[in-house]
């Protein structure tokens, strides 16, 4: 009996699946980069907001720099007395065969008495 190619056949046949968990991972790792990216530029905005809360523009400000920075995303900002609230939402689509979307929700908020950053 000839064993020659039986190699081959399950190299194929394995292939596509190597090639999906790979893609997944892949994806999985450009979601926590951007996940990160919100993040680190959302703590950038309150501190900003937070050292300038004197300034008259500092509201519009804030939110230009997001809009700038992150695109494509839905911006909630709401202030009370003692605190300032970002909430960013940002639909992200798959890059990978398997279409995992989903959708990248932050919430921080600062003490506008303490300058301090409160994530989630």
């Amino acid at each position: 009996m000839n064993n020659k190619g039986q190699t081959l056949i399950v190299f194929v046949i394995l292939l596509p699946i190597l090639l999906m968990i790979m893609s997944i991972i892949i994806d999985f790792g450009m979601l926590y980069i951007e996940k990160r990216n919100i993040s680190n530029n959302l703590e950038d905005a309150i501190t900003y907001y937070l050292n300038n809360i004197d300034d008259s523009n500092v509201r519009s400000d804030t939110i230009n720099y997001l809009n700038k920075n992150i695109d494509n995303i839905r911006l909630n900002v709401n202030e009370d007395e003692n605190y300032i609230i970002f909430n960013i939402k940002k639909e992200r689509k798959s890059y990978s065969i398997i279409k995992l979307n989903t959708e990248i929700d932050i919430t921080c908020k600062g003490n506008k008495d303490t300058k301090e950053i409160i994530k989630g």
